[in-house]
């Protein structure tokens, strides 16, 4: 008989992506997994592709503010616990793994009360509130990036295998239809954009190409609002600038770049770190318990990275890519950075996935040995 997983990873993408890789991973194994998604969650139709079941939860993220919403979330939490044990007395899963993100409550209460062995893993380096809440019912602990402070394992981010090869840069810039001679530097803040680095970067990239007109160039992926405003400020510019609302092929957008400027969500640390790609990150100001700028720290303490909050992006961006884009030591700088990512000591980006599904498979069997 199969062994079976339920995998509480539905909410956002940077909690999505990382449980479809582990359960992908442990399907090869001979498990069958189970995923935990918000109601009408953008991935269930990744999953029916994938065949992957998945099962709707019917809860949004909690409150940050005094609201009427916190009663509501109260009353949906109430009956997503409920509907997660009697979920896990049907299923009878061997283990239950949070991947944080607010499903993991549920899923964890509900492991708590069925005496159920519980992972969490953490792509960032600081908890959410949902892990803490699972730390704190005696889950095992697993982190994406070396964690600020606390124990635990890091195991790395799974990120899609597409990812883990690095794309040489003609190859790239030939299938982005890009020059192939010109610096690049590749712009994105997530599948949604972000407004500060799609208002500033436009702006400070264009002063840094007048340092060196004619050879630099601009992979920028908007989000789908903003497209056609973030087209609109490259006109007219010495820059040459192919602006997206989105793209699928990551792989030939990092590629492509000899330098990355993004926000610092634990997904794309996690990719960057697989590609070695010197970044300037922009954290997310309003990102919960502060993440993204831990994350950022991270890197930057390892030398991969520089980081620029977005309070400081009007006066500091378009010297910092210029002087890293075009100075004499700028070059160096950038190979010191890509150099640097050996300083953090993660796991190749292809045994991310491995390294977490043998620990989730060796909790298991202990927990099954103890009964």
């Amino acid at each position: 008989m199969a062994k079976r997983v339920v995998i509480a990873a539905g909410g956002t993408g940077g909690h999505f992506y990382p449980g479809l890789v582990l359960a992908k991973t442990l399907r090869s194994r001979g498990w069958q997994p189970l995923i935990l998604v918000r109601l009408d969650d953008p991935g269930i139709a990744t999953l029916e592709r994938e065949g992957i079941p998945s099962v709707e939860v019917d809860l949004q993220g909690l409150p940050r503010s005094l609201s009427p919403k916190l009663a509501v979330f109260g009353w949906k939490l109430s009956k997503s616990v409920l509907f997660a044990r009697r979920l896990l007395r049907d299923f009878k899963p061997d283990i239950v793994v949070g991947m944080g993100g607010y499903l993991t409550v549920p899923a964890a209460l509900a492991a708590k009360a069925s005496r159920t062995p519980l992972v969490i893993h953490d792509s960032n380096a600081v908890l959410g509130q949902a892990n803490k809440l699972a730390a704190m019912l005696g889950a095992r602990l697993f982190w994406g990036l070396p964690p600020v402070k606390g124990g635990g394992i890091v195991t790395g981010t799974p990120i899609r295998p597409e990812l883990w090869k690095v794309m040489n840069s003609a190859d790239a810039r030939r299938r982005l239809e890009l020059e192939p001679g010109k610096t690049t530097v590749l712009v994105f803040g997530g599948s949604q954009g972000a407004k500060g680095l799609n208002r500033e970067a436009p702006r400070a990239l264009c002063n840094a190409a007048n340092a060196a007109p004619n050879k630099l160039q601009v992979l920028h992926l908007t989000g789908p609002k903003e497209h056609a405003e973030v087209l609109r400020a490259y006109e007219g510019s010495p820059l040459a600038a192919k602006v997206l609302p989105r793209l699928d092929a990551m792989e030939a957008a990092y590629g492509a770049a000899d330098l990355v400027l993004c926000r610092s969500g634990a997904g794309t640390l996690a990719e960057l770190a697989a590609q070695r790609k010197p970044a300037v990150l922009v954290p997310f100001p309003f990102a919960a318990e502060n993440h993204q700028e831990a994350n950022a720290r991270v890197l930057e303490r390892a030398g991969a990275s520089l980081v620029i909050l977005e309070k400081d992006l009007p006066g500091r961006l378009a010297s910092l890519l210029a002087d890293l884009l075009f100075s004499p030591k700028g070059a160096e700088e950038l190979s010191s950075m890509s150099a640097a990512y050996a300083k953090l000591s993660l796991p190749k980006p292809e045994r991310a996935a491995e390294e977490l599904a043998d620990a989730i498979e060796n909790e298991a069997t202990n927990s099954r040995l103890q009964r």
